[in-house]
Protein backbone atom coordinates (compact mmCIF):
# COMPACT_ATOMS: atom_id res chain seq x y z
CA UNK A 1 0.00 0.00 0.00
CA UNK A 2 1.22 3.26 -1.11
CA UNK A 3 0.11 6.77 0.67
CA UNK A 4 0.89 9.93 -1.16
CA UNK A 5 0.64 13.43 -0.64
CA UNK A 6 1.51 16.99 -1.79
CA UNK A 7 5.37 16.39 -1.17
CA UNK A 8 5.31 13.03 -2.01
CA UNK A 9 5.42 9.56 -0.51
CA UNK A 10 3.94 9.63 2.96
CA UNK A 11 3.73 5.85 3.58
CA UNK A 12 4.49 3.02 2.73
CA UNK A 13 3.32 -0.57 3.47
CA UNK A 14 4.34 -4.43 2.36
CA UNK A 15 4.35 -7.64 3.70
CA UNK A 16 4.40 -11.49 2.74
CA UNK A 17 0.39 -11.62 2.88
CA UNK A 18 -2.01 -8.87 3.32
CA UNK A 19 -6.00 -8.90 4.03
CA UNK A 20 -8.10 -5.76 3.58
CA UNK A 21 -11.40 -5.60 5.04
CA UNK A 22 -13.49 -2.55 4.91
CA UNK A 23 -11.49 -0.78 8.34
CA UNK A 24 -8.60 -2.67 8.53
CA UNK A 25 -5.46 -4.27 6.86
CA UNK A 26 -4.04 -7.56 8.82
CA UNK A 27 -0.60 -7.66 7.51
CA UNK A 28 2.14 -10.77 7.85
CA UNK A 29 5.91 -10.05 7.49
CA UNK A 30 4.76 -6.16 7.42
CA UNK A 31 7.47 -3.46 6.37
CA UNK A 32 6.02 -0.04 7.02
CA UNK A 33 7.67 3.05 6.38
CA UNK A 34 6.51 6.91 7.22
CA UNK A 35 8.17 9.43 5.46
CA UNK A 36 5.59 12.10 6.58
CA UNK A 37 7.80 13.87 9.53
CA UNK A 38 11.22 14.78 9.61
CA UNK A 39 13.31 11.48 9.99
CA UNK A 40 11.81 8.64 7.99
CA UNK A 41 10.65 6.04 10.76
CA UNK A 42 10.09 2.25 9.68
CA UNK A 43 9.03 -0.98 11.58
CA UNK A 44 9.09 -4.33 10.89
CA UNK A 45 7.33 -6.88 12.55
CA UNK A 46 5.62 -10.61 11.87
CA UNK A 47 2.42 -9.47 12.36
CA UNK A 48 0.14 -6.23 12.30
CA UNK A 49 -3.00 -4.76 11.75
CA UNK A 50 -3.30 -1.05 10.21
CA UNK A 51 -6.57 0.68 11.61
CA UNK A 52 -7.39 3.90 11.74
CA UNK A 53 -3.59 5.65 11.47
CA UNK A 54 -2.76 3.04 14.14
CA UNK A 55 -0.65 0.44 13.48
CA UNK A 56 -0.32 -2.81 16.29
CA UNK A 57 3.09 -4.76 15.76
CA UNK A 58 3.23 -8.14 17.16
CA UNK A 59 6.53 -10.64 16.95
CA UNK A 60 10.19 -9.33 16.23
CA UNK A 61 9.15 -5.79 16.42
CA UNK A 62 12.30 -3.48 15.01
CA UNK A 63 11.58 0.23 15.19
CA UNK A 64 14.22 2.68 12.70
CA UNK A 65 14.56 6.12 12.44
CA UNK A 66 16.46 7.61 9.80
CA UNK A 67 19.07 9.19 12.18
CA UNK A 68 20.26 6.02 13.80
CA UNK A 69 18.13 5.03 16.19
CA UNK A 70 16.91 1.49 16.58
CA UNK A 71 15.15 -0.61 19.17
CA UNK A 72 13.54 -4.15 18.92
CA UNK A 73 10.92 -5.53 20.73
CA UNK A 74 7.86 -7.95 21.05
CA UNK A 75 5.15 -5.89 20.55
CA UNK A 76 4.72 -1.89 19.75
CA UNK A 77 1.93 0.34 18.58
CA UNK A 78 2.27 3.11 16.44
CA UNK A 79 -0.31 5.92 16.03
CA UNK A 80 0.66 7.71 12.80
CA UNK A 81 -1.10 10.93 13.61
CA UNK A 82 0.76 11.23 16.96
CA UNK A 83 3.90 10.10 16.10
CA UNK A 84 4.13 8.02 19.16
CA UNK A 85 5.39 4.44 18.91
CA UNK A 86 5.21 2.69 22.13
CA UNK A 87 6.21 -0.90 24.23
CA UNK A 88 5.05 -2.10 27.22
CA UNK A 89 6.58 -5.60 27.15
CA UNK A 90 10.68 -4.60 27.16
CA UNK A 91 12.64 -3.44 24.80
CA UNK A 92 15.86 -2.92 23.77
CA UNK A 93 17.39 0.51 21.89
CA UNK A 94 20.15 1.49 20.13
CA UNK A 95 22.00 5.07 19.06
CA UNK A 96 25.11 4.59 17.90
CA UNK A 97 26.93 2.63 20.29
CA UNK A 98 24.56 3.17 23.18
CA UNK A 99 22.75 0.43 24.37
CA UNK A 100 19.23 1.10 26.64
CA UNK A 101 17.38 -1.69 27.92
CA UNK A 102 14.02 -0.73 29.44
CA UNK A 103 10.30 -2.34 30.52
CA UNK A 104 8.47 0.45 28.19
CA UNK A 105 9.12 2.78 26.21
CA UNK A 106 7.35 5.72 24.43
CA UNK A 107 8.83 7.72 21.52
CA UNK A 108 7.65 10.67 19.81
CA UNK A 109 9.08 10.54 16.35
CA UNK A 110 7.62 14.41 16.33
CA UNK A 111 9.39 15.73 19.07
CA UNK A 112 12.10 13.22 19.21
CA UNK A 113 11.36 13.13 23.08
CA UNK A 114 11.67 8.92 24.59
CA UNK A 115 9.91 8.29 27.91
CA UNK A 116 10.98 4.68 29.41
CA UNK A 117 10.57 2.88 32.48
CA UNK A 118 13.23 0.63 34.80
CA UNK A 119 16.25 1.74 32.68
CA UNK A 120 19.13 -0.33 32.76
CA UNK A 121 22.03 1.87 29.74
CA UNK A 122 25.47 1.74 28.29
CA UNK A 123 26.24 5.00 26.79
CA UNK A 124 28.78 5.91 24.83
CA UNK A 125 30.50 9.89 25.07
CA UNK A 126 32.79 10.91 22.61
CA UNK A 127 35.04 13.26 23.70
CA UNK A 128 35.51 16.84 23.14
CA UNK A 129 38.01 17.71 20.69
Amino acid sequence: MYELDTNGLDTLMRGSKAIRYSNRYIIDDMDYTDNSREFMATMKANHSVYKDDIVTLNGNVEYARADGLKFDTQKAIYNKKSSQAISDVGYTAYFDDSVVKGSYIRYNNRTNEIFSKNVDATIQLQEGK
